[in-house]
């Protein structure tokens, strides 16, 4: 039974920790919610349309009717009613006519109308039809004269913002459904952590933009110190689980396994189980080569050491040499790789160079290539296995660039770890988590950037910007640079950069103003 007073649930709209949740899961709805702290399914079906695009472009008296709402129900501003009859009608939205029954019931007390007529009210704001509206007007106007609650002047100022309302006033019977249907996720997230966040990386698949999707439940996941691993020979399955209380991606979550490739992926592991008797976690890296790599496709096989998926304690081999090797042994023919196969139980082999020495032995005296040319061949790899050309260590950033390739956002690393974040002294989750004061400093990535031109003010005509910032404790998108500092730093200022961000928590909205950029 869900508790529509749940405290915990009202908890996460207030931090705006919304993503996920029905309507709210955008930016605009995650900052939206944070100002709006909603506390009941009435002013939740408030923010869900407070947040349409016609109650934000609304302007009256330099504000648009969604901040009204916003400042007289924090108390900054006073509750303004058009006439105090008004007041039972407005009073739940703070003076702002946000729904269209609003109008209705505007329409039944100070003009007399009944149900039908009133319901045509509704029409025409709905459909937005001016010449439908003149008609509902002069009905209104003579209505309130004989009703006499307000005069001529009233009536028309009023039915003025009844018109004005017709361009964003919403269907409060949908308002309420969605945001019952808002709680309802919203109580799922807060009570069922794992199990929601399993559910939408499940399903992230089907949406317009499934690595960007990836990207911010992993990033929001780690708000809830919720931990999103790779698949590797230890821990995997066909699509996200959760494993050891712990959320693992699935074969069929990998870029280049998806679909029919992932399910046969599965397959050539239950085959080559059954084939060598032994479960795939107790297979070394050398197993791994000999046995499984030739039941899987190339390009499965590459994404699969891209992201680690080898890189076990077992096998003991980085992500790098994973890839070297298999495309040193991919080259064997099919009947060298049947000699190794048919040897290997009877082999003392630990490496791939123990393999191919005796594949290819420099006295020729048994062995499993049949041409001069392929004994060099195999030689010259044993040359390249014990002297790579190149350093096989995996470094951060490139373990960042192959995990966002592949799963489309780094998991087992931030961005930021492949720099000194020492001069840091605040992080990305501590922002989100409430934390204020003055000369906060974190080392973050750009994630997304987006400037904007000033189109009032002393800075009118000038650029500001807004950032989204990662770091490896989460990501922040209420990021503000003010014109002054942006031109000042915009030789730096680029998605995926790394840098050092310094600046204060507004007061008024808890974004982080940022005042001073440094390079690191």
């Amino acid at each position: 039974m869900i508790d529509y007073n749940d405290e915990k649930t009202w908890k996460l709209f207030k931090e705006g920790k919304t993503k996920g949740i029905f309507q709210l899961e955008s930016n605009l709805g995650r900052a939206w919610s944070k100002r709006v702290e909603p506390k009941s399914i009435e002013e939740l079906g408030a923010l869900i349309s407070l947040i349409r695009p016609g109650t934000l472009k609304a302007i009256s008296e330099g504000k648009s009717m969604a901040q009204h709402y916003v400042d007289r129900k924090h108390g900054k501003d006073p509750v303004v009613y058009i006439h105090d009859s008004l007041e039972d009608i407005l009073k739940s939205t703070y003076g702002v006519i946000l729904y269209q029954e609003q109008s209705m019931l505007i329409a039944q007390k100070l003009a007399g109308f009944n149900l039908q007529e009133a319901d045509d009210l509704r029409k025409a704001i709905g459909k937005k039809k001016a010449d439908l509206m003149a008609k509902v007007k002069e009905k209104f106007i003579k209505g309130c004269e004989n009703v006499g609650i307000v005069d001529k002047e009233t009536a028309q100022e009023i039915f003025g913002w009844i018109e004005k309302s017709a361009r964003y006033s919403f269907n409060k019977s949908h308002a309420i459904s969605y945001a019952v249907n808002a709680f309802n996720s919203a109580y799922y997230k807060a009570h069922y952590t794992k199990e929601f966040f399993l559910s939408y990386l499940y399903y992230s698949s089907e949406k317009q933009d499934p690595h960007q999707e990836v990207y911010e439940l992993v990033s929001e996941a780690k708000l809830f110190d919720i931990e999103v691993k790779i698949p590797n020979l230890n821990n995997f399955s066909n699509k996200f689980e959760i494993r050891n209380d712990k959320i693992y991606f699935g074969i069929k979550d990998i870029k280049s396994l998806t679909g029919v490739t992932g399910d046969k992926v599965m397959e050539s592991i239950s085959k080559v189980e059954e084939l060598i008797q032994k479960p795939v976690k107790e297979f070394t890296w050398l197993e791994v080569l000999i046995y499984l790599s030739p039941e899987i496709n190339s390009t499965a096989f590459k994404a699969l050491c891209s992201i680690g998926f080898f890189s076990t304690h077992k096998t003991a081999v980085s992500r790098n040499k994973a890839l070297y090797e298999y495309l040193i042994f991919n080259q064997l023919t099919k009947s060298e790789l049947s000699w190794v196969q048919e040897r290997y139980n009877q082999s003392n082999w630990r490496t791939l160079v123990d393999c191919f020495k005796d594949l290819a032995p420099v006295k020729k005296e048994g062995g499993g290539t049949s041409r001069a040319d392929r004994n060099q061949l195999i030689t010259n790899e044993i040359h390249f296995l014990t002297n790579p050309p190149y350093a096989l260590d995996d470094s951060p950033s490139w373990i960042i660039d192959q995990e966002k390739k592949f799963l489309g956002c780094p998991v087992s690393l931030s961005k930021v770890e492949a720099v000194d974040t020492s001069s840091a002294n605040t992080s990305c989750k501590d922002i989100i988590n409430g934390k204020t004061g003055e000369n906060l400093c974190v080392v973050a990535n750009i994630n997304r950037l987006a400037t904007f031109k000033v189109k009032k003010g002393k800075t009118q005509g000038q650029t500001m910007a807004f950032l989204t910032l990662e770091d490896e404790t989460c990501s922040i998108d209420n990021v503000i640079i003010f014109p002054e500092v942006r031109k000042k730093y915009e030789f730096i200022l680029y998605e995926g950069n790394n840098l050092l961000f310094c600046g204060n928590i507004s007061k008024s909205d808890g974004s982080f103003i940022v005042e001073k950029i440094h390079e690191i």
